[in-house]
């Protein structure tokens, strides 16, 4: 159902776009009369409407979100299965939200990364950087004890860092100098490289991405360096790059909005068959003291148009407070809404889990081992005796109001599971897999998997619902990844897709509002003198014009997506195949040799005797046994020439009904153009307009009556047609120069004397399938060229009418004329005035 209502959502906002391409960009520039607050009612439109058709169309987006130190890059390269796949930076400083999208593949194969895109903010999303970074730039200022910046001051690059230096001289308060530190490299970066690659995209190799996007640490003694010490600005790009080199993705780093990036997985590691398409978008770690404004400002933006978050904590520091302000943040980006619907909860290096603070492992024994009287154990039990755990499971419980949503997770225990799997599936590159089996490396982790588990089986032994048992349970299984992914699935298609309809339904509304804005300005306008409305014969000739426009647009997109098909809707490749092995089914020859077998083999005799005195009438009808290929021949080349005509005769008839139908849709518009169009008017209207003007009312009369143009296009297949080849075709060897005898069967009186086949009778049926599926192979293929060049034909005769039909819309003194055959002079009411009035009132109900 959601997917519908996207679909419906998509249609309204692309409907709009194309009436806004017929309008002029600022109406206000066109007459004096026009106020300025409709340019910018049509600017906001416009970005509505783009944005519905972009929420409409995106996939359901998985923002995973993570405390600093958390193990988020090891995790998200578990779930993927390869541990350090992504390009990420060593710096927690710094980072960049990554789109990752995943690709099933056949088979058990290491996973793949391919197809690496850089996007580069645009300028506007580098001003609201800047002045998110500003702001916070004033909050640590205060918190400083200096005064605040004048921000109305700040508003070039210069004035930033003027002001960021007389900063840092006065003050050596390390959260400001982080900030500061970052708002100059941010500018001078702008400064270099925004004028020529803000808003771009480029595709980069592996190699690149890896190199680039992993940047040297900076200094972080921050207080005892000056400010001249910085890094410098860069020397300024004349030109967009035509490629982008590592060095200069390092470089222009700070610009970059998002890295996407193609994963194809295996199956076997991570089935999505028959999942709705979502993307994993990787937020940089937030909740550091230093972690980079610019990132929270990137993730925080990403982060209002995701569908689901999978948040992970820290289980190697429990009670943190940062994951408190993470969710803070990210409830200031979403208000009204309830995110704990949206939040799935993962608890990184659980196996890492303080247990030292309760007397190590000592208390989990007992409880696994306190089993002697079989006494039930209890969760209120565990919990009172590892105070940690309880810690942990509250902590993942204040973001999610669903206890299955929350998983335990120790990422290397999911990869050393897999890496036991298989020697040629790697999961992870060669310095990862050689820690992974570096003596004792996983000895604790696995020690302690083994005993969550055990725990695990004595809770559920009591209790075989009890949610603490198989958290503890798929932990044991291989880290708790099998069942996040299983609940990332879930998820995405139990909520995740209903959420991003209720996105999309968001940015509708406010498309809905932008409309009403219009409408009001519009009666400003009209109470002003000025008409909005035209006469009726106006407004009808424009409907017929733009839906004949609409339909022909989604039939070219069509073409191609099916076959050309026969009034029962069966492909015609499909009848062309059934009918010729309908006919070489009943060729008189399989008769003639099937009659002549006895238990499987064929045996010709000498005599005919009385038979052939009665019957034998000389060559009218061939009744000889065939006994060898060349027997063949004539009537496979007749019956190919026979079914080829057919083909013809079928693919002619397919296009009748194509257009048939094609003009039964456009009926309504047709009817009422023939009726009030003539061919007459040609004439008056290049005398009184000019020959483009005639031309374009040429193709409305001819566009609009698909069934005309079906002679020209069965006209030019039938030039470009090329006759099948029956001799190029046949299977079978047969007399020619290069040999003096084709194929002899074993029955020929010719092979009197030489080794026989046991079973003819077999031999015969693999023959009528051999030429059965070479003939089919070759008509099926041309009758799918000829479908072929019927698409070109079809596409060639719309890239002639849509475009004119576009045109005449715009044609404003021409289509008064053509509808009420009123002279230009009498002509005052603006065409893309009107296209606002209807944009006004179109709905998506």
């Amino acid at each position: 159902m959601e997917t519908e209502q996207l679909e419906r959502f998509k249609e309204y906002g692309e409907f709009i776009l194309q009436k806004l391409d017929s309008v002029p960009e600022y109406p206000s520039k066109q007459e004096d009369w026009v106020p300025a607050s409709l340019d910018e009612s049509l600017f906001r439109l416009r970005e509505a409407a783009e944005k519905t058709v972009e929420l409409a169309t995106s996939p359901v987006k998985i923002g995973v979100m993570g405390e600093f130190s958390s193990g988020k890059t090891l995790l998200l390269g578990s779930l993927i299965g390869y541990a350090d796949a992504l390009p990420v930076s060593e710096n927690p400083t710094t980072g960049n939200v990554t789109a990752i999208h995943i690709i099933p593949q056949d088979g058990f194969a290491t996973t793949q990364l391919s197809n690496f895109t850089v996007e580069y903010l645009s300028h506007e999303g580098v001003s609201d950087c800047l002045r998110f970074m500003i702001g916070e730039a004033n909050r640590r200022t205060v918190a400083a004890g200096l005064p605040p910046a004048l921000l109305s001051k700040l508003k070039q690059g210069k004035d930033i860092l003027s002001w960021c230096e007389e900063t840092w001289k006065i003050s050596n308060n390390l959260e400001l100098r982080y900030l500061l530190r970052e708002l100059v490299l941010f500018v001078r970066a702008y400064q270099s490289y925004g004028e020529v690659m803000c808003g771009g995209c480029y595709q980069i190799d592996a190699t690149t991405a890896r190199e680039g996007l992993q940047l040297a640490e900076q200094p972080m003694a921050i207080q005892t360096i000056n400010f001249d010490d910085l890094p410098p600005a860069h020397i300024k790009l004349p030109s967009p790059p035509q490629k982008l080199p590592s060095k200069l993705l390092q470089n222009s780093f700070p610009l970059i909005r998002r890295v996407d990036i193609e994963v194809k997985i295996s199956r076997e590691i991570w089935d999505v068959t028959g999942a709705s398409e979502f993307i994993l978008l990787d937020f940089p770690g937030l909740g550091a003291a230093n972690s980079g404004a610019r990132d929270t400002f990137l993730s925080l933006r990403e982060l209002a148009e995701v569908q689901t978050i999978l948040v992970l904590l820290n289980g190697k520091s429990p009670g943190s407070d940062r994951a408190n302000k993470i969710f803070t943040m990210m409830q200031q980006q979403r208000p009204g809404q309830d995110l704990k619907d949206l939040i799935l909860v993962g608890v990184g290096r659980f196996d890492q889990l303080p247990l030292e603070s309760e007397g190590g492992e000592r208390e989990l024994d007992q409880l696994i081992n306190d089993g002697a009287d079989n006494h039930r154990l209890q969760e209120s039990s565990v919990f009172q005796k590892l105070k940690v755990l309880q810690t942990t499971i509250d902590g993942a419980s204040a973001f999610t109001t669903q206890k299955d949503r929350i998983v335990l997770l120790s990422p290397l225990l999911g990869l050393a599971d897999l890496a036991k799997r298989s020697t040629t599936v790697k999961a992870g590159s060669p310095e990862f897999l050689a820690n992974l089996d570096y003596p004792d490396y996983l000895d604790r982790s696995k020690r302690l998997q083994d005993k969550w588990g055990r725990l695990s089986d004595r809770l559920l032994a009591s209790d075989a619902r009890n949610y603490l048992g198989r958290q503890l349970g798929y932990f044991a299984q291989d880290g708790g990844i099998s069942k996040l992914r299983e609940l990332i699935q879930n998820h995405v298609t139990t909520h995740g897709l209903k959420q991003l309809y209720e996105d999309t339904k968001r940015a509708a509304d406010a498309v809905r509002q932008q409309q009403d804005n219009l409408k009001t300005i519009l009666q400003e306008i009209h109470e002003q003198g000025m008409p909005t409305s035209e006469s009726p014969a106006l407004l009808d000739l424009r409907a017929a014009i733009e839906n004949l426009d609409k339909t022909y647009r989604n039939f070219q997109k069509d073409l191609g997506k099916e076959p050309l098909k026969d009034r029962r809707g069966i492909g015609v490749s499909d009848v062309v195949k059934d009918e010729l092995t309908y006919r070489i089914l009943n060729w008189n020859q399989w008769t003639l040799l099937f009659n002549k077998a006895n238990n499987g083999t064929i045996a010709l005799t000498e005599s005919k005797g009385a038979a052939g005195k009665l019957f034998d009438r000389g060559n009218k009808v061939n009744t000889t046994i065939p006994t060898k290929s060349d027997d063949f021949y004539p009537t496979f080349a007749k019956t190919v020439q026979e079914v080829e005509e057919f083909a013809r005769d079928r693919i002619r008839q397919a296009i009748v009904d194509l257009l048939n139908k094609l003009s039964n849709i456009v009926a309504q518009e047709r009817e009422y153009l023939q009726a009030n169009l003539h061919s007459e008017m040609e004439s008056d209207i290049e005398s009184k307009f000019g020959i483009e003007e005639a031309e374009l009312f040429y193709k409305l009369l001819l566009g609009c009556d698909p069934n005309q143009w079906q002679e020209a296009i069965i006209s030019e297949i039938h030039s470009k047609e090329k006759a099948i080849s029956p001799e190029i075709i046949f299977p079978l060897a047969r007399q020619d120069e290069k040999h003096n005898i084709g194929q002899i069967f074993d029955w020929a009186p010719e092979r009197n004397g030489s080794p026989r086949s046991n079973n003819h009778q077999l031999f015969v049926l693999r023959l009528r399938d051999e030429i059965t599926a070479s003939a089919s192979l070759h008509l099926v293929q041309y009758v799918s060229e000829v479908n072929q060049q019927v698409n070109a034909e079809l596409a060639g005769v719309l890239d002639q009418i849509i475009p004119s039909l576009q045109n005449l819309s715009k044609k404003e003194t021409l289509l008064r004329y053509i509808a009420a055959g009123e002279s230009p002079s009498q002509l005052s009411i603006p065409t893309w005035l009107q296209i606002l009035s209807d944009i006004s009132v179109i709905n998506y109900q």
